[in-house]
């Protein structure tokens, strides 16, 4: 299998505060390259919390380069055109978008998978956090280090497609049914878990699609959504509208199987700067035990359905 394992950690909860890079390249099924770097964030803030989990702090990166630096003269030709994952990608995936975004630098043209949701298809586990699937796997690793993390993941791809008896990356997503998630210059489109529509909510009942023919390819066909904060661009209504005629399901209330969090213009800002309502709080929560649940802003959604219609 050839495909790169990528792994974040950040400074902060801003999600492009980038402290530390993992990056590693399998060929054959081999490990051929491995990347670690320190990284000095453009707001050089380091959270207690953060910390904690990871142990970098402002000292560690005194002597360190910024990601843009690191970006034109190492990052970039590791990624760009390769089939990347990381085990919950929508974090890593969204903190290489945020902290792209913070320089103002274009997106690479990349395909990338989550090993959460491959190892949900491969294995019954009661948990698919990191660290749980790679003890299933027998990996043992030091976590919270980008390149132990990025390793770890890779391994858990490798031993899927044992699994599976998956010759290479693609057969191994067609045999999971796993979506890839796509980046290109002039946005994203997020990996995903291909499984059954649950049965809708009674409160969802009112909320009938104005058609049976779907765009299939639409990131939103067929995902669950919650929504929280006041929304700015419409209605709450007419956005619920806007999810169920793309194929899409409302959900009134959080749940594991949740695809999206649409988070209105002000609570993003505030969940941006470390203020969480208890819904994100539930969220991250969720995705910290392996779910693959994105948190998107308003305006990511609004960009998505008004280029629909």
């Amino acid at each position: 299998m050839d495909f790169v394992a990528l792994d974040f950690e950040t400074a902060n909860s801003y999600r492009g505060s980038v402290c530390s890079i993992g990056i590693v390249e399998y060929r054959n099924s081999r490990p051929e390259k491995e990347y670690y770097r320190l990284v000095k964030p453009k707001r050089n803030y380091f959270a207690p919390m953060n910390i904690n989990v990871h142990g970098i702090t402002k000292e560690h990166v005194v002597d360190a380069r910024e990601f843009d630096a690191l970006w034109a003269e190492e990052i970039r030709e590791l990624l760009e055109g390769k089939f990347v994952v990381a085990h919950n990608a929508q974090f890593d995936m969204g903190v290489l978008r945020a902290t792209l975004d913070t320089y103002n630098i274009a997106y690479p043209m990349l395909a990338y998978n989550c090993t959460v949701n491959i190892a949900k298809k491969t294995w019954p586990l009661p948990r698919y956090n990191l660290k749980a699937v790679a003890n299933h796997v027998g990996f043992r690793f030091n976590h919270h280090h980008a390149l132990e993390d990025a390793k770890a993941a890779g391994h858990i791809l490798l031993r899927a497609g044992e699994e599976l008896n998956a010759g290479n990356v693609k057969e191994l997503v067609e045999k999971t049914q796993t979506i890839n998630g796509m980046m290109f210059d002039t946005g994203y489109e997020p990996a995903r878990l291909n499984k059954k529509k649950r049965a809708k909510r009674a409160e969802a009942k009112s909320f009938i699609a104005a058609t049976s023919e779907f765009d299939r390819s639409h990131p939103f066909y067929g995902a669950s959504f919650v929504f929280t904060g006041k929304l700015d661009g419409m209605k709450r209504e007419e956005a619920i509208q806007r999810v169920v005629d793309l194929g899409g399901e409302w959900q009134s209330t959080l749940e594991a199987e949740t695809n999206y969090v649409v988070v209105g213009n002000q609570a993003y800002e505030n969940y941006q700067n470390g203020k969480k309502s208890s819904k994100l709080e539930r969220a991250e929560t969720l995705m910290s035990q392996g779910h693959s649940i994105e948190i998107i802003s308003e305006k990511e959604f609004l960009q998505h359905v008004k280029s629909s219609f």
